[in-house]
Formats: structure tokens, sequence, C-alpha cells
């Protein structure tokens, strides 16, 4: 009699395996059990074969510790005999597949897929997992314990058994072929045989409408393709077979770049663009489709002389497409620690349904700051519509936001309008200038926030809307409630998450940070930053007050890539007002308190030394100054934020900048 040994690390597979052994191999095997922490017993075992469970290898290999030979790491699947309860589930249901990790998880979830189970949408759950979704039924392989409250319906299919090639390699191993009979494999394949049977009688309505929908799409004008994450066809329907003059056949498998040309060789969503295939220009639309565990994306193509009257609408459509490409988080770029700050509380609230009131100075990414939070939201698949109401006279405000009703007013379409809160319903309405709205147009807003329903212009009934609004002002909206310009009400109304951008000015780090970012994307990667402007330059660009913001700074790279010539960029390149405000701002807004003004008087006299703080605190102690190395540096920490002296570099010393020479003499002059 041939001996196993059997190595897992918990008890309930242990103990189902072993059974399933012994029921396969009845008295021509015997089987050890033993658990991974058994080290000794392990390596004392005289076996024939060790068979280890997955996870067994790994951890040994880990720890650089004895595999036992020889050896087989064991295939598990899902136990056939407890899955009839998943058949009775209705299709599209929402379940838990709880297992002990992600990994185990969701290779239960791809194993009940693979053999048919199919029809229900499985949401893996397992120790760690942040959230569970809401679903009153939940399937384990054997982890009860491990399945959150609330759940109504348990599915234990219990712990996973050895697969067919498992099995058969045991037999190998051990020739075991003439002792064993093929008939002891029968009951295994009996159940696989008797769950097909049950999966195909409850498959028979589903495939009928499969067929029906395959005809549906077949007799869509438009050609339809089904493409997978690596830019591959899956399917395509036969208009789209005729318009690229080939058999599906002959495409399927391969990259789309193959038919036609792709813009930057990549598929995205919501991607549109006209391109000649075959002689014939067509107009091509790509839009993203998630499932369950997988996504792709939907194809669709058609020829421009058949909706040439469409042509401009098509155009338009186009750019609105490409308009949705929209920032996330890693587009808001900084370095500064309270704006850090800041985009991590945004990342929370973009987690609720809750109104965000942005406030900050024109140019500080507000919009891209609402683009981020509904990317991260959950209304990412939903549209994000941006409506600026300084930009629609008050008596257009309300129609395009709310829609209107045929004939509710002189040149109004036939059949009335959506307006914005319709178009954007399931996704997020973004009103910038808030500040600016009517008081009229303020309270209907208010309306809309609290009972989450409009009424188009010139209509009675109210229509339900799904939207979440996030809104923007560069003005302080307090102050605006104090001057009865803003409506009290709807200030606390829009504020339930209020965030607040920095000017750039007080984020003195940003501005070199974005300087480098912003010459790399228009000067070109090749060029090294540090040719590019004068030291000076980056002097005054430091101090100088920024009251355009980011958006200045962005136009002002562009200006420069534009007249730049090679040499380095000096002071006299930069716009004409940007030298004046410097000139008239720089040194007399400074004030500084003696210890700060003795530091900068001891940098200017030791030119060209740089000195450190160990110097000066020798150097004050010398002159009768009470200054210790951490009143020093938390002095000088604020002198190089205001860019009055410059560090040489790690252990080289500080040096006293030219503004600061020039504060240095305002404070003289005072004097």
């Amino acid at each position: 009699m041939k001996k196993v040994a059997l190595i897992t690390i918990g008890k309930p597979t242990s103990k189902v395996i072993k059974e399933q052994l012994e029921h396969l191999f009845a008295d021509t095997l015997l089987v050890e059990t033993y658990f991974l922490s058994q080290k000794k017993e392990i390596l004392q075992s005289d076996a024939d074969l060790f068979l280890y469970t997955k996870g067994c290898i790994r951890y040994l290999l880990i720890e650089e510790e004895a595999i036992r030979k020889p050896y087989l790491e064991t295939e598990r699947v899902i136990n056939h005999k407890n899955i009839k309860e998943i058949i009775s589930i209705p299709k599209e249901t929402d379940v838990l597949l709880v297992n002990d990790s992600q990994s185990t998880a969701y290779e239960a979830i791809q194993q009940l897929e693979l053999i048919g189970l199919d029809h229900v949408s499985y949401h893996p759950f397992y120790p760690g997992c942040r959230k569970a979704i809401e679903t009153s039924i939940a399937i384990t392989p054997g982890e009860p314990h491990l399945i959150p409250n609330g759940i109504e319906k348990v599915i234990d299919l219990g712990s996973r058994i050895l697969d067919i090639s498992t099995i058969h390699e045991i037999i190998f191993s051990l020739d075991l072929e003439e002792q064993i009979e093929k008939s002891c494999l029968t009951d295994y394949l009996k159940n696989i045989v008797e769950i097909s049977k049950l999966i195909d009688e409850s498959r028979r309505d589903a495939q009928e409408s499969e067929k029906l929908l395959e005809r549906i799409v077949n007799s869509i004008d438009h050609g339809i393709a089904y493409i997978g994450e690596n830019n591959h066809f899956i399917n395509a329907n036969t208009n789209f077979e005729k318009m690229m003059q080939q058999d599906k056949v002959e495409f399927i498998g391969k990259e789309v770049s193959i038919l036609m040309e792709v813009p930057c060789n990549k598929l995205k969503d919501q991607l549109t663009w006209i391109t000649e295939i075959n002689g014939n220009e067509m107009l091509v639309d790509v839009q993203k489709i998630h499932f369950d565990y997988r996504s792709g994306y939907l194809m669709t193509i058609q020829y421009t002389d058949r909706i040439s009257k469409l042509g401009h609408r098509i155009r338009r459509n186009q750019e609105k497409k490409i308009k949705q490409q929209l920032h996330t988080f890693e587009d808001y770029l900084t370095q500064n620690m309270a704006t850090k700050q800041m985009l991590e509380k945004a990342k929370k609230f973009s987690e609720t349904e809750a109104t965000i009131l942005i406030q900050g100075e024109n140019g500080t990414g507000k919009e891209i700051l609402a683009q981020a939070i509904h990317s991260a939201s959950k209304r990412r698949k939903g549209a994000f519509v941006p409506v600026n109401i300084g930009a629609l006279t008050p008596a257009l405000l309300e129609s395009e936001l709310f829609g209107y009703e045929e004939g509710s007013f002189t040149g109004a379409l036939k059949g009335g309008k959506m307006g914005i809160f319709e178009i954007a319903s399931g996704g997020t309405v973004f009103i910038d200038e808030i500040g600016d709205a009517p008081l009229d147009f303020q309270v209907k807003l208010l309306r809309v926030l609290e009972e989450k329903k409009i009424r188009r212009v010139g209509a009675m009934e109210e229509i339900p809307v799904d939207v979440r609004v996030i809104a923007a002002t560069n003005k302080d909206l307090i102050e605006l409630v104090d001057q009865n310009h803003f409506r009290e009400d709807l200030f606390f109304r829009l504020n339930i998450l209020p965030l607040n951008t920095l000017p750039l000015r007080e984020k003195k780090e940003d501005i070199l940070f974005l300087l480098k970012v912003f010459v790399k994307q228009k000067f070109g990667k090749g060029l090294e930053f540090s040719c590019v402007f004068e030291d000076e330059v980056i002097e005054r660009l430091m101090n100088y007050q920024w009251r355009g913001n980011i958006r200045e700074l962005i136009n002002l790279v562009e200006y420069l890539s534009l007249i730049y010539d090679g040499d380095p960029i000096q002071c006299h390149d930069l716009h004409p007002y940007m030298l004046k405000q410097t000139e008239t701002v720089e040194k007399d807004a400074i004030f500084l308190e003696e210890n700060a003004l003795w530091i900068l008087s001891t940098l200017e006299s030791s030119i060209p030394e740089a000195l450190g703080r160990t110097s000066l605190r020798n150097r004050a102690k010398q002159e009768g100054y009470e200054l210790g190395e951490g009143k020093i540096r938390r002095l000088m920490k604020d002198l190089e934020g205001r860019s009055l002296i410059v560090s040489k570099g790690y252990k080289k010393g500080y040096e006293i900048t030219s503004l600061g020479k020039k504060v240095l003499i305002s404070h003289i002059e005072r004097e």
C-alpha cells in the first residue's frame, strides 16, 4: 500500500481532502495528514508522495525551508455536490463570494463562472476588504465565520476538493494505473454531469434570449464590435464585417490597429474620430464598458456620407467627448503640505453624495479639483457637466439649468429642451462662479438641492433628478451674505463639505516645482531646466505675487517657450507688468525682527563665503547675541521661505539673495 503525506494550513481543508482521497483510492492508499507547522513530523515521514496545498510551497520558499520530495502542489476546485443552490438564484442577483484572502476569493469566482454558474454577479469579500455591497446572499467555500453581519441566506460550498488533474498526477506519480480501476473516478465525474444538466435546463431560456439579441444587433445599421482591454477584437456584428470587407474570423483576436488607424495608438473611453477605411470615410466611436470582473470597449462605425447633414453636430459631440477625459487627483500637482491635506480631505468627500463648495481665487484649479472628485466618486460613469454662472445672462440661466417646455417663450424649440440637471442625471453638475448667481435664481437652486426635483420653464409638474452638485466661487460668500447679495440658507446648503484652494503666492514651494513641470511640457523633455533661466529670473518669479495663480504661470511658460532662442531667459524677457510689480512690492512689503536682520547682515558681510547654522551660532556668541542653533534654524527657515537667503547645497551653508540685500538696505534706510 502506497503512503501519501497531505500537508495543509488549516484543519477543514485537511479533513475534506483526506475524505476525498480515501473515497477514491479505498484500500490502495494510506493518507497521513500534517499541518504546515508540524515541521519535525513532516521531515520524519516516510511517505511515497508529499501533497502540499497551494500556499504551503510559497511559504516554504519565502522562509527558505525544505520541501519534502517527491511532491505535488495540489490544484483545488469548488465541490460540485454543493452548488445546486446557486442555480436557483435569480439572474443578475448581487451575491458576496466570501473567502480567506483576495486571491482565493477571485479564484473561487473564476471556478464558478468556468463551470457555467455565471448568471449571478459575484462580489469578492475577504479579511481586510474595505466594504461589502448591500446584498442578502453570501456564498463561501468553507469560510462561513468570515461572512459579514446582515446576510440572510448563506450558501456554504464547503472546503474545495482536489481537481481531476491532481488526482491523475497522484495516480501516475505512485504507479497506480493498474491497481486503480477507471470506475474510481466515476463518482467524481457523475456529479459534474448532473450539475451540467441542471445548468443546461436553466439556460435554455437564456440561450433563446441571446439568439434574439444577436439578431437585433445584426439588424442595426451601424457596424458594432466588442474589443478587449488588450485592444484585440472579440466579436463583431454582420454590418461591421461588411464595412471592413472581411469575415470576422479574419480579425477576431487581432489588434484594432491592423484594421484602422487609432489616435495615439490606444483605445480609451469616449473616444471619437473620423478615419478612412477601404476608401470610405467613417465615423468611429468607442465607449468603455464594464462587467463584474472584466471590462472592454464597444466600437461603433458608420459612413460619414450618410450623416453629412449632421456633420456639425458630430464634431460638436466629438469635442464634448474629448472634454469628458476628466482630471483625477493625480493631475492636481503640488508639494505644499496644506494643499496635500486639502486633497486628502477631497478624496474622502468624493466617497459621499453631499454638496461640496470650493472657494479660492481664479486660476487655483477649482474645476480640476471638481473633476477629480467626480472621477473618484461612485458617479464617475455618469456625466460631469460644468456651467459657469457668469457666462449666462439671468434670462438664460434658468432655462439652461432646468430646461423648458415647448412654447414657453419666443424662440423655444419644438418639443422643449432638457436642462443641465436632466442631462447630468446620475452624474455631477459643477456650478462655477456661484457667487454671481441672481437672488431669484438662488431660491430655485436651493429648492433643487433640498427636493432633488426641477421644474422646467413653462411646466407645471416637477421632474426628479439624481445629481451631485459641486459649486465653486472666487468670492467671499459670507461677505456677500452680510451685504444681502447671497442667501444665507443657500450658503449653508452648499457649504456642507467645504474646500479651499490656496493662491500660488502662498505656496512658495509650488512655484519652482510647477515651473519645472510646465517647462518640461512646453520646452521639450531634452532641455536642462538649469540652462533655461538666469538665477535672478527664478528669484523674481519666487517673489512675484501671481495674481492669476497657476493659470498665469502656465501662460508665462507658454509665452517664454515661443521666444526662447537657446540663451538663458533674463528678467527683461518677462512681461513688463510683472517687472513693475516685483520692483514696487518686494522690498517694501517685508519687515524683519532684529535677530533675522542680524543673520542677513552677517551673511552679507561674509560674501563670498557661505555660512551654516553652526558658524552663525559661533559668531552670535562672539557678538553677544543669545541665539541657539534651534532658534537660528527657525529664523533661517523663515528667511529662506521669503527668498531672502538661499542654500548652496547640503552642508555648504547659506548666502544672501539680491532680494535679501534690498530688504536689508530698506531696513537700514528706515532707521
